[in-house]
């Protein structure tokens, strides 16, 4: 049994199957690649369906120097898993599939009904089984998001199912927390319910300016996530650089996660925007004008999401 545990701990569950984690090189451990916010949004922008589209995105990031790409379409999003083995196949690229359910605006109706325990049923089956009629696994339970301004009730019924599950699986957690401090409360109720918070990322915190925040959060011992790089509305890259290199410098560099949360037409290559290289070829540039060293850096991109993403 010690045996079986420790080959589960080198793993990480793709698409295509388990993949050891030291073999999943350069990481953008939250993208969306397949995705449809219209429903809610109603806008096209954010309606990513095309695979072949898609597969021509991912192989420009693989020429980049990219190797995995951790995509966050869960419920509410209208996720394709069976889309995204078909595009890892054409590219060689990994790609990780999260699983549960993203926040109430997106929620389903029955959810009201629904009890932890059915919520937590249905993600484990996910990562147990696969997503239905498919046999693909879900590798992460993610992005799990709330409200910005408090998190609703359904929210909390559903953080406190991936705790649920987490303890069976020992899959990461990664959540969905624009702009104020809703992360601590996120934090607070995944904590109670008994989340291990190595494998917890709490997401975007890069949306919210005051460093202080981010602070408080890696004080307990949560994962933070500097994960809307690019997004020039929500803050300047200039100052994600000197915030993530001024928690470096404070000791924070094994518990900061960075990526792009590319879910838009306009960011795509095939748009004229950078796609999902943006990371590598724009902002890794930046990072080092900011002082963060080449070590540093790989640290950021390939150590810390690997192990992150290998769980427990």
């Amino acid at each position: 049994m010690i045996w079986i545990r420790l080959a589960f701990m080198k793993n990480v569950e793709t698409v295509l199957g388990p993949v050891p984690a030291d073999q999943l090189g350069f990481i953008l451990p939250h993208e969306h690649l397949l995705v449809d916010t219209y429903d809610v949004r109603r806008s096209s922008d954010g309606v990513l369906l095309e695979v072949a589209t898609m597969s021509a995105e991912v192989a420009d990031y693989k020429a980049a120097g990219g190797t995995t790409i951790v995509d966050q379409t869960i419920y509410g999003l209208h996720p394709d898993p069976s889309g995204l083995a078909e595009i890892s196949r054409a590219t060689g690229v990994h790609i990780i599939a999260g699983t549960g359910f993203y926040h109430q605006q997106y929620y389903p109706e029955w959810i009201d009904d629904w009890s932890i325990t059915q919520i937590a049923d249905r993600m484990l089956g996910h990562i147990v089984d696969g997503f239905p009629g498919t046999g693909i696994k879900a590798g992460i339970m993610a992005e799990l998001g709330t409200h910005h301004r408090g998190v609703k009730p359904n929210e909390r019924k559903v953080l406190e199912a991936a705790a649920k599950v987490q303890a069976e699986t020992k899959r990461p957690i990664g959540t969905h927390a624009l702009y104020t401090e809703v992360g601590i409360e996120q934090l607070n109720i995944l904590e109670a319910a008994g989340a291990d918070l190595d494998i917890t990322l709490i997401g975007h915190c890069d949306t919210n300016r005051d460093i202080e925040y981010s602070r408080k959060l890696l004080k307990r011992g949560v994962w933070i996530g500097y994960d809307a790089v690019g997004q020039l509305d929500k803050q300047r890259d200039e100052l994600r650089a000197q915030t993530i290199a001024t928690l470096i410098g404070e000791g924070y560099l094994e518990k900061i996660l960075i990526s792009t949360d590319i879910a838009a037409r306009s960011r795509l290559k095939i748009h004229g925007s950078e796609g999902y290289k943006f990371l590598i070829t724009k902002f890794l540039p930046i990072l080092r004008s900011a002082g963060v060293t080449d070590d540093q850096i790989d640290t950021l991109t390939r150590k810390n999401p690997q192990r992150f993403l290998a769980g427990k």
